[in-house]
Formats: C-alpha cells, sequence, structure tokens
C-alpha cells in the first residue's frame, strides 16, 4: 500500500473520489469545482497536521465535507439575499410575482442522438427518475452509491477512504439500496 508524501499527490490519488463526494454533498456539480479548490487549498495549509499519511483518506474525506457543507451555507445565504431582493423590488413596483423561467422543451435532435428514439425516450426518463429518487436519499446514502456504483470502488476502498470498516460499508450500501427501492416503488408503483 502507498501512501502519499505530500498534498499534491494526496489530491492526484483522491480527487476523482473526493470530488464525487462533494457532488454527493452539493446535489449536483455546482459548485463542486470551488468546493475541491477549498479542499486543496485546506490540504496544503494543514498538511503538517495530519500525524501519518496512512490517515489521509479519512482527512481529506473530513475536509470535503467540511468545505462542502460550508460552501452550501454561503449559497443558502446569497440565495436568501437573492429573495430578499426580489421581494422588496415586486413591493416597491407593485408587482404581483416574478415570472417563472422558462423549461427548455425537448427538440428532435434530442430524440436523434440514440438510434431508436423510444429506447432513448424511455432511458432519459428512467434516468430522470433515478435522479428524482437519489434527490430524497440522504447525503451520506448518496454518497456511498456514488462511490460504489460510479466509482467503482470496492467495499474495501471506500472503508479505508471513509475511515470505517468494510462490514459498515457494506450495511450502509444495503440500507441505502432499500431505501432507494421504496422511493422508486412509492413514485412509480406500476413498474
Amino acid at each position: 500500500i502507498y501512501y502519499p508524501a505530500d498534498p499534491k499527490e494526496a489530491l492526484r490519488m483522491h480527487g476523482p473520489w473526493l470530488r464525487a463526494v462533494a457532488i454527493a454533498r452539493l446535489r449536483g456539480l455546482e459548485g463542486a469545482d470551488d468546493v475541491m479548490q477549498d479542499v486543496a487549498m485546506a490540504a496544503v495549509r494543514n498538511w503538517e497536521t495530519l500525524r501519518t499519511n496512512v490517515n489521509a483518506k479519512p482527512w481529506l474525506y473530513r475536509l470535503t465535507v467540511r468545505a462542502a457543507l460550508m460552501h452550501r451555507r454561503t449559497l443558502g445565504r446569497a440565495r436568501k439575499r437573492i429573495k430578499e431582493a426580489i421581494d422588496s423590488y415586486t413591493a416597491r413596483n407593485g408587482v404581483s410575482e416574478a415570472p417563472a423561467p422558462k423549461q427548455r422543451e425537448a427538440t428532435s435532435n434530442d430524440m436523434l442522438r440514440g438510434a431508436d428514439p423510444l429506447a432513448s425516450l424511455l432511458a432519459s426518463e428512467r434516468h430522470a427518475q433515478l435522479r428524482l429518487a437519489i434527490a430524497r436519499l440522504p447525503v451520506k446514502d448518496v454518497e456511498m452509491l456514488l462511490l460504489k456504483h460510479v466509482d467503482d470502488c470496492s467495499y474495501q476502498e471506500i472503508a479505508k477512504r471513509l475511515g470505517v470498516t468494510a462490514g459498515v460499508v457494506q450495511m450502509r450500501l444495503f440500507r441505502a439500496r432499500q431505501k432507494l427501492r421504496e422511493i422508486l416503488v412509492q413514485q412509480y408503483p406500476e413498474e
């Protein structure tokens, strides 16, 4: 087993799965780059506080979770200020409600991407259903599912990254899949 000697090497080794953790915590791609930059800065600044390089994975995981939470808090405050500004504007100008943003409609080009338009449409619908169900899961469950099924990590790799045992990872993944299944059955009982 190889342990990184410096923060640059540690981030190069663990960056992809840390990014998946950030995306799961942020519930989307927006802000993931900012979080990863904050993690990199914190890792460089605080590398000397790490007692041994063996602890780098759980330490980087905690840095990523903290940075993502701080980013979400900052975004929440910004959204609150924007909402207050909109409310103030509508009150001053007598506008009852701001117009809703227009949704993008599907075009014929969207259907032509796949060889079979019906299969493409059904796959797109399944992906949308799955994304909605995943959005309803707790963040820790989403992290586990991303590490296992997107990053293709073994139970042992996930355990090392998160600083828990492989048994805990198996239990959390089992429960996360069970919750996901229940959500999908509730939302789409006929399928």
